[in-house]
C-alpha cells in the first residue's frame, strides 16, 4: 500500500539512487541537479521539500518516488501545477496511477485549487497515461517548448478540474 508523507533525512540514500538514473530522469525538469549528490538530497529534504504539497511517495516502508503540487500566482493562484516521478524498479504497477489519485483529491479536498495541471514530455506515454486514468483532459500540445540535454521536446498539456469548486 501506498502513502504520501514527508520527507526525513533517511530517504538520502534513496534520492541519490532514484535521481542518478537517467531513466527516472529523462524526462523530468532540469531543475534537479546531475549528478545528484548527498548535499543535493541533504538541501531537498531540509528545505526543498518543506511545503504541505510535495510528498515522498512511500510503498511498504521504502521511499520510491515524489509528487507535488506548485501553486500560482496572482491571478494565477486558484491554479496548480503536477509534477512527480517514481523509482525506474516501481513503474508499470499502477503506483503514479494510485499517488496521483490520491494526491489529487487530497488537494482538492483541502483547498480551493480549481485547476491542477501538467505538462508532459509528449514521448512519456506511460505518465500521459497515468494522467489519462485519473481523468485528465487534454488541453494541446506545446512544441519545443521546452530543451533539455541539447534537444527540444513537445509537451502535451493535461489539466483536471475540481468539480467542487464553482
Amino acid at each position: 500500500m501506498i502513502k504520501l508523507r514527508p520527507f526525513n533525512t533517511t530517504d538520502s540514500d534513496l534520492l541519490v539512487s532514484y535521481l542518478n538514473d537517467k531513466t527516472v530522469t529523462q524526462y523530468i525538469t532540469a531543475a534537479i541537479a546531475q549528478p545528484y549528490s548527498s548535499d543535493d538530497a541533504q538541501w531537498w529534504i531540509t528545505v526543498g521539500s518543506q511545503s504541505e504539497y510535495i510528498k515522498a511517495i512511500e510503498l511498504d516502508g521504502t521511499l520510491i518516488g515524489c509528487i507535488s503540487a506548485d501553486f500560482g500566482d496572482f491571478e494565477y493562484s486558484r491554479s496548480a501545477e503536477l509534477g512527480y516521478w517514481l523509482g525506474s524498479d516501481y513503474w508499470n504497477r499502477g503506483i503514479a496511477t494510485q499517488a496521483v489519485k490520491i494526491f489529487t483529491q487530497s488537494l482538492f479536498n483541502s483547498t480551493d485549487v480549481a485547476r491542477l495541471f501538467v505538462s508532459v514530455v509528449s514521448d512519456n506515454i506511460s505518465s500521459i497515461r497515468v494522467l489519462e486514468k485519473n481523468g485528465f483532459s487534454h488541453d494541446g500540445l506545446l512544441k519545443k517548448v521546452s530543451f533539455k540535454n541539447g534537444h527540444f521536446f513537445d509537451e502535451c498539456l493535461l489539466s483536471k478540474l475540481n468539480s467542487s469548486v464553482q
